[in-house]
C-alpha cells in the first residue's frame, strides 16, 4: 500500500476563493436576485461527531449508496483526481467512478470536521468520545460476559481481557467504517479499554495500604499542580550551581561512585544472574578504568551511588549510535513517498527496482529521467553528506578528491554483491585485471591478477562491506605502492548493490559505530582505555601480592568484555571466517524462518511492557501520558514530532527492536536473491504482527514523560545524573527551554531542533532516548552472554534475549534506583503478565487455569522480571516432564510458555526444535500416518501461523488445537 504524502493544506476544488456576494447586515436584507439565501448553519455539535467517530451504530445506520462503474476509470490516473487527499490515497483503490470517489472524499472531509470539532471542544470532547464508546454495542455486549471467580488475580484479569477483546472487535469494525482511522489510534484504544475495564476498576485492591497511601499522595500531588504552566525552576534550581564549581566528571570518581547502588537487594540480584552479561560483570570489576570504559561503551540503566553525589552516568557510545536510527528512518520514509508520487504519475516500476533507479541516479551526479527518481535521489544526498561529512571529519574517510577518484561522479558508498562475484569471479577478475593492465600507469597483466585476487577476497571475506580502505586498496607485489579499486561503478553495475534503502541502511549502521567510537574514545579500537585498564591492574597487583592471580583473571575478563563490548557495537563480535560460508547462511536463513513463523503473537507477549513506564515513572505521571494520547493532546502530537526527530519513534519504520529481541541482526552482507527475498518476508511480517506500531506508542509516550520530567524539574537530582545529565549541563538545559519551549496541555514541549546550544541539545537527546530504550526494553551490546553471539549460539539463544536484557534494566536497574513506584511498578507487570496467559490461552482454545498460584506463577514468567532465572526453571521443568521446578512445587504444571515446544526446542532453541518438528512431519508422510499430529506439526511450519489476529481462525480448523 503506497504512503502518500501529507498535502500542505486540503482543497475539494469546489470552493472559491473569497466571497462573491457581500455580507447581508440584517436579518431582512434580500440577497441578489437569482440566489436563494442560505438558512442559518446551526453549529456543529461535540456529542454528534463523538458518536460518529467511537461508535458503531453511527456507520451501521448511514445507507450503503451505489455506484455506476466506468469502464477503464482509475483514480489515480489524474493527479488533480486526489488531489488535497493523498494522505489517505490508498481509500480510493476501489473507487470504479468519478461520483464513487467523490463520495469517498466527502466521508473523508466528515471524518476530519469531527476529529476538529472534537480536538477544539477539549475537556468535554474527551468526555463525549469515553461515553460513545461506552454505549457502543460491542462494548454493553462484553458487560454481559461473566468474568472469572475466584481470587482477585483472577477477577481483574478476566475483566482486563473481556475488556481489550471487546475493544478489539470495536476497532476492527471502526477501521472498516472509517477512512481516516489509524492502526496507531486503534491499538491505542484497545490499550486503553484494557485498562480501563480492569486496572482501574481494581487498582486499589491490588496493592498494600502502605503504597496505596503513597499512591494517593502521588495522584493527589499531581491533581494540585495540574495547573501550573512554568514549573521548569522547581527541579533545576533544586540543582547545585552550574559552571565549574561544583561540576564533577565521571573521570574523578571513585571506587565507590562507580558501585552500583541499591543497597543488599541490588546486590544479591546482580550475583543472581548478573553474572551472564558482559555490562553486569564489569560494573562489578575492581578497576575503576574497566567500570568507567564500560559505562562510556554500553548503554545501561544502573543507578551508581554517584549519582546520588553528583556524577553524572556518561552517555554511552551505543546510545549515540542508537540516535542515528532517524537517518536510517529517513531513508525509508523518503524513498516510500517518493514512490507514492512515482506511481501517482504513472510509473510502472515495481518498489525494487524503483529502489535501485534511485541508486543508480545517486552515483550519477543525482539526475534521473524522472522527476520522482531525482527528487528521492537529492533528498538523500543529505543524508548520505550527514554521514559522510562525520566520517571525514574525524578522519576515517578521505577528503571529497580523493573519493572523486574512485570513478564516481558523485558519492554514493560501494556495497558489493558477494554472492554473484563469488558465482562469477573469473569474470569479475577479468574486469579488474584489463583495467588495471591497461592506461598511463599499467601494471603487468600478472601484477594486475595477483592484485586482482587480493581484492576479491578482501571483498568476500570482509566482516563489514563497508570497510572502505582494506577493501579498495591492495598493495602491489614487490612494490611499495597501493592500487586503488577506482574502476567506474557504471563498469562493474552488476557487481553492486544498486537498492537505495539496502545500501544506505547498511551504510549508516556499519558508519555510525565507528564515528561514535571515535567520537568517545579517540579512537576506534579503544587502544589508550585497554592500556590504562592494563596498567591499573599492574598497580593493583604490586599492591596486593597475595591477590594476583584473582586480578590477572579479573584483568583478562575485564578485557574480554570490553572488547566483546566495542566489537558487537562495530558488528563483527562472534563472526566466522567466512560469513558467506553455506552453514552461516543456512543458521542465518533458520532465524528469519523462526521469526516468520513463530512470532505472531509477540505483541499481545508485550502487554507487560506497558506496566515499565509505571515502574520508573510512577502511576499518575504514566496514566497522565496516556491520557494525552487517548484525548488527543497536541502535546502529544507535538511531542510524536520531538520523538521523531531524536531517533526514539522509529520502530514502524525499522522494527528495530523486533530484529534485535528475535535476534536478526547482523552485519554480513546477503548474497542471493533467495536471502534478500527472506530479508523481505521477515520485513513485511514484523509489520503484520503490529509490534512496530505498538512499540512506537509506548516509547512515544514514555520519552515524552521522561522529556517532560527533565524539563520542568520534577525529575530527581540522581535521577537526571544516571541520564547522563550534569547539574551544568542541567543548567543549559534549563537555558533552551526558556528561551525556545513551550507548555502544552501541562506537557513540556523542549523544541530541541531550535535550540542554539548543540551539547545541551545532544546531551539532553540522549538521555530521553537512553531512558525510553530502559523502560520498552531495547536489548544492548552488554545485555546477552558472549557465547549467544557465535553463529550456533545465536541460533541457540534465539528468542531469549529480551530475558537477560530485561533482568539487566528493569530488575537489577530497578532495584539499584530502589523508587517506590519500581515495587508496585512490579506487582502490575506481574498482573499484566497473567493477563498475557490467560488470553493467551483462550485464544488458542485452552481451559484458563484461575488458581492464585498459577497465575502469579504466569505472570512472573512473562512479566520478564525474574529473566534468566525463569528460563532456567523452565527447562528443568521441560526436562523432567514437570517433575522438577517451580511448577511442581506449586502444583500448576509447567510453564504455558513452554508448552508447545518439545525438549529439543526448549534446550537447544526453535531452530532445532524446527528441524526436530521437520523430521516428525517428514516420517509422518513417508509412514502414511498424517494424523492430526502432523497435520498440527505443518500448521506451525506456515509463515503467519500465529498472528495473533489469525491465530483464532485457523485454531477453528487445525484438528491439534481441538
Amino acid at each position: 500500500m503506497p504512503v502518500y504524502p501529507t498535502p500542505d493544506e486540503s482543497s475539494n476544488g469546489y470552493l472559491p476563493a473569497g466571497s462573491v456576494l457581500q455580507e447581508p447586515t440584517g436579518f431582512d436584507v434580500a440577497l441578489p436576485e437569482g440566489t436563494n439565501p442560505e438558512p442559518l448553519q446551526p453549529e456543529p455539535s461535540v456529542w454528534n461527531a463523538a458518536f460518529r467517530q467511537n461508535n458503531l451504530l453511527a456507520g451501521i445506520f448511514r445507507p450503503t449508496k451505489q455506484f455506476e462503474h466506468v469502464e477503464g476509470y482509475n483514480p489515480y490516473a489524474d493527479k488533480n483526481e486526489i488531489h488535497g487527499y493523498e494522505r489517505w490515497g490508498s481509500s480510493f483503490a476501489d473507487s470504479q467512478s468519478p461520483e464513487e470517489t467523490a463520495w469517498i472524499k466527502n466521508q473523508i472531509d466528515e471524518e476530519n470536521e469531527n476529529r476538529r470539532v472534537l480536538s477544539e471542544a477539549g475537556a468535554e470532547g474527551t468526555l463525549a468520545s469515553i461515553a460513545a464508546g461506552v454505549i457502543d454495542p460491542v462494548t454493553i455486549a462484553s458487560m454481559f460476559i461473566p468474568g472469572a471467580q475466584g481470587g482477585l488475580l483472577a477477577r481483574v484479569g478476566s475483566q482486563v481481557a473481556i475488556g481489550a477483546a471487546g475493544t478489539a472487535l470495536s476497532e476492527v469494525a471502526l477501521n472498516n467504517q472509517q477512512h481516516t482511522r489509524t492502526l496507531g489510534e486503534s491499538a491505542a484504544h484497545i490499550t486503553a479499554g484494557a485498562m480501563f475495564s480492569g486496572i482501574f476498576a481494581s487498582a486499589g485492591s491490588l496493592i498494600s495500604p502502605a503504597v496505596r497511601s503513597a499512591a494517593t499522595r502521588e495522584m493527589a500531588d499531581a491533581l494540585e499542580n495540574v495547573g501550573t504552566t512554568n514549573a521548569i525552576n522547581r527541579g533545576m534550581d533544586s540543582l547545585p550551581d552550574g559552571g565549574s564549581v561544583g561540576a564533577m566528571q565521571i573521570r574523578q570518581a571513585t571506587l565507590d561512585d562507580l558501585t552500583i547502588d541499591g543497597g543488599k537487594a541490588a546486590d544479591v540480584a546482580l550475583k543472581a544472574g548478573g553474572y551472564m552479561t558482559p555490562i553486569s560483570r564489569v560494573i562489578s570489576s575492581p578497576s575503576r578504568n574497566a567500570r568507567i570504559t564500560a559505562l562510556e561503551l554500553a548503554e545501561n540503566n544502573f543507578a551508581l551511588r554517584g549519582n546520588q553525589r553528583g556524577f553524572e552516568t556518561p552517555v554511552a557510545a551505543e546510545t549515540r549510535v542508537r540516535g542515528w536510527r532517524r537517518e536510517e528512518a529517513a531513508v525509508v520514509v523518503t524513498n516510500k513517498q517518493a514512490y507514492a508520487k512515482f506511481k501517482a504519475d504513472g510509473g510502472d516500476l515495481n518498489y525494487t527496482r524503483f529502489r535501485e533507479e534511485v541508486g543508480d541516479a545517486m552515483r550519477n551526479g543525482d539526475i534521473h529521467g524522472n522527476a520522482a527518481v531525482q527528487d528521492a535521489a537529492r533528498a538523500l544526498r543529505q543524508v548520505v553528506d550527514r554521514v559522510k561529512v562525520a566520517q571525514q571529519d574525524l578522519g576515517l574517510l578521505p577528503p571529497d578528491a580523493e573519493l572523486a577518484a574512485l570513478g564516481q561522479t558523485s558519492y554514493f558508498p560501494r556495497v558489493y554483491r558477494v554472492g554473484k562475484i563469488v558465482e562469477e569471479r573469473d569474470k569479475f577478475r577479468d574486469l579488474l585485471v584489463n583495467w588495471w593492465s591497461r592506461g598511463a600507469s599499467t601494471m603487468s597483466r600478472e601484477d594486475a591478477e595477483i592484485a586482482a585476487d587480493a581484492t576479491i577476497n578482501k571483498i568476500v571475506g570482509a566482516k563489514i562491506p563497508q570497510d572502505f580502505m582494506n577493501v579498495f586498496t591492495v598493495k602491489v607485489p614487490g612494490s611499495s605502492r597501493q592500487r586503488t579499486l577506482n574502476l567506474p561503478d557504471k563498469m562493474m553495475r552488476d557487481y553492486l548493490e544498486s537498492d537505495a534503502n539496502y545500501v544506505l541502511q547498511r551504510h549508516i549502521r556499519e558508519a555510525a559505530p565507528d564515528i561514535e567510537l571515535t567520537r568517545v574514545f579517540g579512537h576506534r579500537n579503544l587502544e589508550s582505555q585497554l592500556k590504562a585498564i592494563q596498567d591499573e591492574y599492574d598497580e593493583l597487583m604490586r599492591a596486593r601480592p597475595l591477590d594476583q592471580a584473582k586480578l590477572a583473571k579479573a584483568r583478562e575478563n575485564d578485557i574480554r568484555d570490553i572488547t566483546a563490548m566495542r566489537d558487537r557495537l562495530v558488528g563483527t563480535y562472534g563472526m566466522p571466517d567466512d560469513p558467506s560460508s553455506f552453514f552461516v547462511r543456512a543458521g542465518r536463513a533458520m532465524r528469519n524462518v523462526n521469526f516468520v513463523t513463530k512470532l505472531g503473537g509477540m505483541t499481545v507477549s508485550a502487554i507487560p511492557d506497558l506496566a515499565r513506564g509505571v515502574m520508573v515513572n510512577g502511576f499518575s505521571k504514566t496514566m497522565k501520558g496516556y491520557g494525552a494520547l487517548i484525548s488527543k493532546s497536541p502535546a502529544f502530537a507535538a511531542n510524536k514530532s520531538e520523538m521523531k526527530k531524536m531517533g526514539v519513534m522509529v520502530e514502524t519504520v525499522l522494527n528495530s527492536r523486533s530484529r534485535l529481541m528475535a535476534d536478526l541482526v547482523d552485519s554480513s552482507t546477503r548474497t542471493n536473491a533467495a536471502e534478500a527475498g527472506l530479508d523481505r518476508v521477515t520485513d513485511v511480517f514484523g509489520k503484520l504482527t503490529l509490534m512496530g506500531q505498538y512499540n512506537d506508542i509506548n516509547k512515544a509516550i514514555n520519552g515524552m514523560v521522561t522529556a517532560d520530567s527533565i524539563l520542568s524539574g520534577s525529575a530527581t537530582a540522581s535521577r537526571v545524573a544516571k541520564l547522563g545529565i550534569s547539574p551544568a549541563t542541567a543548567a543549559r538545559i534549563n537555558d533552551q527551554f526558556r528561551k525556545y519551549g513551550e507548555v502544552l496541555d501541562g506537557w513540556h514541549i523542549g523544541n530541541f531542533e531550535k535550540w542554539d546550544d548543540g551539547y545541551a541539545a545532544g546531551v539532553f537527546q540522549s538521555a530521553v532516548l537512553k531512558d525510553t530504550n530502559n523502560i520498552i526494553i531495547t536489548p544492548g551490546i552488554g545485555d546477552t552472554p558472549l557465547w549467544a553471539s557465535s553463529p550456533i549460539g545465536r541460533t541457540v539463544f534465539q528468542f531469549r534475549s529480551f530475558t537477560t536484557a530485561s533482568y539487566n534494566r528493569a530488575t537489577i536497574g530497578g532495584l539499584s534506583e530502589g523508587t517506590a513506584q519500581f515495587y508496585y511498578g512490579t506487582a502490575f507487570q506481574i498482573a499484566l503478565g497473567a493477563l498475557t496467559y490467560a488470553l493467551k490461552q483462550t485464544a488458542n482454545g485452552k481451559e484458563v487455569d484461575w488458581s492464585p498460584q498459577k497465575l502469579a506463577l504466569e505472570g512472573i514468567d512473562r512479566s520478564g522480571i525474574l529473566g534468566p532465572l525463569m528460563e532456567y526453571n523452565n527447562m528443568a521443568e521441560k526436562a523432567t516432564g514437570g517433575a522438577f521446578g517451580l511448577g511442581s512445587l506449586l502444583g500448576t504444571g509447567t510453564q504455558s510458555r513452554y508448552a508447545s515446544r518439545g525438549f529439543i526446542g526448549s534446550a537447544l532453541g526453535p531452530t532445532f526444535g524446527l528441524l526436530d518438528t521437520v523430521t516428525d512431519v517428514t516420517a509422518g508422510v513417508l509412514n502414511g500416518d498424517a494424523g492430526d499430529r502432523v497435520l498440527h506439526s505443518v500448521r506451525t511450519l506456515l509463515p503467519g501461523n500465529n498472528l495473533f489476529w489469525i491465530a483464532p481462525m485457523i485454531n477453528q480448523v487445525d484438528p491439534g488445537m481441538k
